[in-house]
């Protein structure tokens, strides 16, 4: 890591997967409202987000729907190898512990406000760029 990076955040690139257009949409909206994202690709469902990473694509943080008719977010996730930080949108609870286990960055539960949603992406971004140890001298 760049010093740079330290004192002036880089843009982190982004995508969405979700089969409903309208929550697809509401995402693209609230990307849009954030100064350090960058929306790359909006995908419609888990089959379409794995060819995306097939081919060698990379962001930084992925929005996931869980629920999707082709391939659900959980199995689509578990496939990709090296995923980015991942954030659920979901409208169910249930996932929770699947969730836990996969170690995402965080679960947005549909509907979420725009300050939930900033609190998922700084989440994701620490856990990108998490600060440097600090070297403690202790000799006298």
């Amino acid at each position: 890591m760049l010093l740079e990076d330290i004192v002036t955040p880089r843009l982190l690139t982004c995508a969405i997967i979700d089969d409903d257009e309208i929550n697809r949409l509401t995402l693209q909206h609230c990307i849009g409202l954030t100064s350090s994202l960058h929306l790359i690709a909006s995908l419609k469902g888990g089959v379409e987000g794995l060819n995306f990473f097939s081919l060698g694509r990379r962001v930084d943080v992925l929005f996931l729907d869980v629920e999707m008719p082709d391939l659900n977010g959980i199995e689509m996730i578990r496939l990709v190898p090296e995923p980015p930080e991942v954030i659920f949108t979901t409208a169910y609870e249930s996932f929770g512990m699947e969730a836990y286990e996969l170690n995402i960055a965080d679960y947005l539960v549909k509907p979420f406000s725009y300050g939930r949603f900033q609190q998922a992406v700084q989440r994701a971004a620490e856990r990108l760029h998490p600060a440097l140890p600090v070297k403690l001298d202790l000799r006298q």
